[in-house]
């Protein structure tokens, strides 16, 4: 009775081996595989000490990393050891089938970027078997390191312009670009593959307009000048005064998305101001510390990582002052400097400009030839090797900085000496996958 029992079992075993199981695919949807001849795991050496998944794609019988490869891996595959390769079967390769031995050395370049190494499963007993191809993926391009495009489309009449003072606004999809003759460029940007720059005249503002002092607010533009006016305009073009907002305003700081935030004198003390639309008036807050920059500001505005609303700011240095010290503020009101007493600051820089990008805040100077990052905003260093600037902008010193919500750095650059104005796009190459 035992006796019999066991070989009912051994056929029925026999039988489930025949048939094909269900397992999930890639796109989660049911395949089926032959358990005979089906891979359960491949892995290489580490790249650079780093280890990379492999996943299997059962349906397309494809064999590849999620998570590419990093430039440069391409001579280490040339001889690579196969780590770890399981199967329900024997494991063959090449014309000859011959058995692959874990462990071993193998040229994997085939495999670069496509199915490349062909993989054989052969069931145990022989009588069936499956092909499976082998895809590394590895990076074209360091996905760290920022590369710029010098826009040649960029009309002529711009390119001649010479300005003194300058500024890049975001406002909506558009692309705002200003210069101190009057001079306006716009271009919707929300597409990074196809605009068009419109040429255009600002009018209406006065000779002694701040352009650098330009921000964007609830669809506003807003300027000051030297004497202390406020101008706005919806589209950038025409500018009017603001008779609600002018009068001893010191210089714009930020704008939030419920405020914009100001510093203006009354009664010969500067104050922290906002205002929360165009008709109305500022609502004073309290003292301007005497540290805090009035000259050439320039702010960040963002979200934190808790979802609080922050800015960061940075303007010219006092003239005793060798550094360069960043502000923070989570609503414009309370402003508190990220002095250090190490010796990692950002040294002084003439015209400084503050972005977040990538989870770091770079600071960028007149010269161009240096930039400065920090992951907090306290401890600064020069930034090396793959975040730099490119280099036919070094010595230029007059430009305007800004970010968009497409991962790109727009980057205007004065011409010295009669050369072209230009404008630069950057963008880290991860973001171009």
């Amino acid at each position: 009775m035992r006796t019999k029992l066991l070989m009912a079992i051994a056929c029925l075993l026999s039988v489930c081996i025949g048939f094909s199981a269900c397992v999930k695919g890639n796109d989660e949807q049911n395949v089926e595989v032959n358990i005979s001849t089906y891979v359960t795991d491949f892995g290489i050496d580490t790249i650079n000490g780093t280890y990379y998944k492999f996943s299997i794609d059962q349906l397309n019988h494809i064999i590849f990393n999620e998570d590419s490869l990093p430039v440069g891996s391409e001579d280490l595959l040339e001889s690579i050891a196969i780590k770890t390769f399981s199967a329900s079967g024997y494991i063959t390769s090449g014309l000859l089938d011959s058995i692959v031995v874990v462990g071993n050395k193998a040229d994997l370049t085939p495999s670069i970027n496509k199915p490349g190494n062909t993989f054989k499963i052969i069931s145990n007993d022989g009588s069936r078997w499956q092909e499976y191809s082998l895809q590394i993926n590895v990076h074209k391009q360091d996905p760290d390191v920022i590369s710029w495009v010098n826009l040649t489309d960029v009309p002529e009449e711009f390119k001649a312009a010479q300005s003194i003072d300058q500024k890049v606004l975001k406002k909506g999809n558009d692309l705002l670009v200003m210069l101190s003759n009057n001079l306006l460029m716009k271009a919707d940007v929300s597409n990074p593959n196809s605009y068009v720059w419109q040429t255009l005249t600002m009018q209406g503002l006065p000779d002694d307009a701040l352009l650098h002092s330009a921000l964007c607010y609830n669809d506003t533009c807003y300027m000051i000048t030297v004497s202390g006016d406020v101008y706005n305009s919806v589209e950038a073009d025409t500018w009017q005064k603001n008779d609600v907002l002018s009068g001893d305003v010191k210089t714009l700081l930020a704008a939030f998305s419920g405020k914009l935030t100001a510093i203006r004198e009354v009664d010969g003390e500067n104050l922290f101001c906002f205002t929360t639309a165009t008709d109305a008036p500022w609502t004073d807050g309290e003292q301007v510390d005497a540290d805090f920059p009035t000259e050439k500001v320039n702010s960040y505005v963002y979200v934190s990582s808790a979802g609080v609303e922050r800015a960061i700011l940075t303007g010219m240095p006092l003239s005793e002052s060798d550094r360069v010290t960043p502000w923070m503020t989570v609503d414009g009101d309370d402003w508190g400097a990220m002095s250090t007493s190490t010796d990692y600051y950002c040294p002084a820089l003439n015209d400084p400009t503050v972005i977040l990008y990538d989870g770091f805040f770079y600071i960028l100077g007149s010269g161009l030839d240096v930039m400065y990052e920090s992951i907090g905003g306290l401890v600064w260093g020069k930034t090396v090797g793959k975040f730099t600037l490119p280099q036919e902008v070094s010595g230029h010193d007059s430009y305007a900085l800004k970010t968009d919500e497409s991962g790109f750095i727009w980057l205007l650059v004065i011409g010295n000496s009669g050369e072209d104005t230009q404008i630069w796009r950057g963008r880290l190459n991860k973001f171009n996958t």
